[in-house]
């Protein structure tokens, strides 16, 4: 117990935009994202993904699963070419899927992973 408050503590005040295409989806991550201790910002969406991280600051950005590899690749690159200091977590829905653009890809299915991902990715981010 103690360590899991020493890592809340720890993640105080990184914020994380996540993007995501199901508004549950959203939901349901931002209360794992918000236990863990982040503040967490989010768009549906490429086109609101695009405005809201154009507009803010943010210590990591999480695409979600559940669009097509095109969407999330064009998202992954705007991201990279217009926030390159920012890294960008990507959750596979399948083995197939690549994207050589982000800084990290891993499996949507297990949450303990892509938090305990993110986390790494905030701890290496100089911002």
């Amino acid at each position: 117990m103690v360590i899991s408050n020493l890592r809340k503590d720890s993640m105080m005040n990184l914020s994380v935009l996540q993007i995501g295409y199901y508004p549950n989806l959203l939901a349901t991550r931002r209360v794992m994202l918000e236990n863990d201790g982040y503040i967490v910002t989010s768009a549906l969406g490429n086109d609101q993904g695009i405005a809201i991280a154009s507009a803010g600051r943010f210590d990591v950005i999480v695409v979600g699963f559940s669009a097509t590899q095109s969407l999330r690749t064009y998202m992954v690159r705007w991201l990279k070419q217009h926030i390159p200091n920012v890294p960008v977590v990507v959750l596979l829905a399948y083995d197939s899927e690549r994207f050589p653009d982000a800084d990290v890809a891993t499996f949507s299915k297990s949450p303990p992973t892509w938090l305990t991902i993110v986390r790494q990715a905030c701890s290496k981010n100089p911002n």
